[in-house]
């Protein structure tokens, strides 16, 4: 769970604080989920730094955190590798190589996820419902700051903790599991020159609120279409953008 920032700090400083921490979770959850296993060398600091769209100074932050919970280490001359990290999930899905296997990556999503929304709608507690609405919080602040690398990070966050909501150990294990099916083999996304990126997640924040206003309601029924829309809208945005020549 990230810190908040002191109130007494600068405000460069806090903000910058702020944003580290959400880079220490996301990397956190990469190498938690076998994107970068034990021994790899993660990217360098201007990579990581273009990947969340955030300065140097940042990545530094997050990454000291990491090194002193002993998470990295830094080799001198050679950059920062995964010393360990949380215990993976003893789950692989096959790999995403085909619009077929597209289409059945959606189909299951649209199913489990659908069905999180349901739970969590039910079960919901104080904290999760927080926890929920501080993923919003998130993204709207990356918005306002046309911060777009962050995007699918914390898109991810916000369904992370909608499956967390439900209480249930399966749920979370496997919603951490899904893989980034964006630039995974033979498949792509051609988003330049199509979208405003920002727009974009301006588009998903909103489908998200819905699904959030739907379970704080503990309106299951609604909460499970929310989601089914939302997840089945995204299937047809990356098939929209599919380049099959």
């Amino acid at each position: 769970m990230t810190t908040a920032p002191r109130a007494d700090l600068p405000s460069d400083v806090r903000v910058r604080s702020k944003l580290s921490d959400v880079v220490y979770d996301q990397i956190l959850r990469l190498i938690g989920r076998g994107e970068y296993p034990r021994n790899t060398k993660l990217p360098t600091e201007n990579e990581l730094g273009a990947r969340f769209g955030v300065s140097r100074p940042v990545i530094r932050e997050a990454l000291a955190r990491l090194r002193d919970e002993g998470i990295v280490r830094s080799q001198q001359g050679s950059g920062t590798f995964v010393e360990r990290g949380p215990e993976a999930a003893a789950l692989a899905y096959p790999a995403i190589r085909s619009v077929a296997d597209m289409q059945w990556f959606y189909e299951f999503r649209i199913v489990v996820e659908g069905q999180s929304a349901y739970i969590a709608a039910e079960r919901h507690t104080k904290e999760t419902l927080a926890d929920i609405a501080k993923s919003l919080t998130d993204a709207e602040s990356a918005i306002a700051e046309a911060n777009a690398n962050l995007g699918s990070d914390l898109n991810f966050a916000f369904h992370r903790a909608v499956a967390r909501a439900t209480q249930n150990p399966y749920f979370i294990t496997t919603l951490e599991a899904i893989p980034n099916i964006v630039g995974m083999g033979r498949i792509g996304v051609r988003n330049s020159g199509l979208d405003d990126p920002v727009a974009r997640m301006r588009a998903v924040w909103l489908e998200h609120e819905s699904i959030y206003r739907a379970i704080a309601d503990r309106d299951g029924p609604r909460a499970r279409a929310e989601m089914e829309a939302h997840i089945g809208g995204a299937r047809q945005y990356i098939f929209q953008r599919q380049d099959v020549s």
